[in-house]
């Protein structure tokens, strides 16, 4: 946990720990108890033995609220934690204030696919070290702009990412929960916790048409789209982002 405040969850996305957070939370701690966690698999958790499904990954992050005697939190979920998030709010609307959806998708059979040239090279397809293949992630993960003038920014994310590779069992496990998510998209309008949207408009791993699907489909929900920046927007614009949430939460 950093800072001290209102308490502000953020859940991580595929394959992810919580350090691709690290752009925003130095901002976001000024004014927040912000609370951030390695999902099951990934960096110092363990997986357990029973098999990933979004039920059982919301639960976990209850069990984050639980373990920070947090009974109820904003919450912020990037990519794959965007449908954490939105399993959350379902499941256990009582300890959701806030939902931020960031960069992520309705799970299941309602999302719009990615160009299968994008997803393989999110998924490192063809790389032979952990380094290789986040470096060809970031082809997908950043926009071409942010790529070309910020280079050194890339080479510490693979540098992170390859210290701490994701095994590729729990990679498959996430992406196994993430295609089965369907039933979520039933519950959404039933969602009373005030959301916003935010996706980056030049998003090659989960395309901006997503954005709008969960705008349309969460009653009241805000949006902030930003305008070309890919599937890491909060890492693009760490600033812009940091003070968009903290507006948000603020109204």
């Amino acid at each position: 946990m950093y800072g001290d405040g209102p308490p502000l969850l953020l859940i991580p996305g595929l394959g992810s720990t919580r350090s691709v957070f690290d752009p925003i939370v130095p901002s976001l701690q000024r004014l927040r108890r912000v609370i951030v966690y390695d999902p099951r698999g990934v960096g110092d958790s363990d997986a357990g033995t029973r098999p990933f499904t979004m039920p059982l990954l919301a639960a976990d992050a209850e069990a984050v609220l639980d373990a920070t005697t947090t009974p109820q939190a904003d919450v912020f979920g990037a990519s794959m934690g965007g449908v954490v998030a939105q399993q959350l709010a379902v499941t256990s609307p009582q300890r959701v204030r806030h939902l931020i959806l960031a960069a992520t998708t309705p799970g299941g059979e309602h999302a719009v696919p990615a160009d299968p040239r994008a997803t393989e090279a999110l998924l490192g397809k063809g790389a032979r070290t952990p380094a290789d293949a986040y470096r060809l992630a970031c082809t997908v993960l950043y926009s071409t702009h942010f790529q070309r003038t910020h280079p050194e920014f890339i080479d510490e994310q693979v540098r992170i990412r390859a210290a701490h590779p994701v095994r590729g069992r729990v990679f498959t496990a996430q992406l196994q929960a993430l295609r089965e998510a369907s039933g979520i998209w039933e519950h959404l309008r039933e969602v009373r916790a005030q959301v916003l949207v935010m996706h980056g408009t030049a998003d090659a791993v989960i395309p901006f048409d997503n954005a709008r699907l969960l705008a349309a489909r969460v009653p009241g929900a805000r949006t902030r789209w930003f305008e070309q920046c890919g599937h890491l927007f909060f890492h693009e614009r760490p600033e812009e982002s940091a003070r968009v949430i903290d507006e948000f939460l603020r109204d």
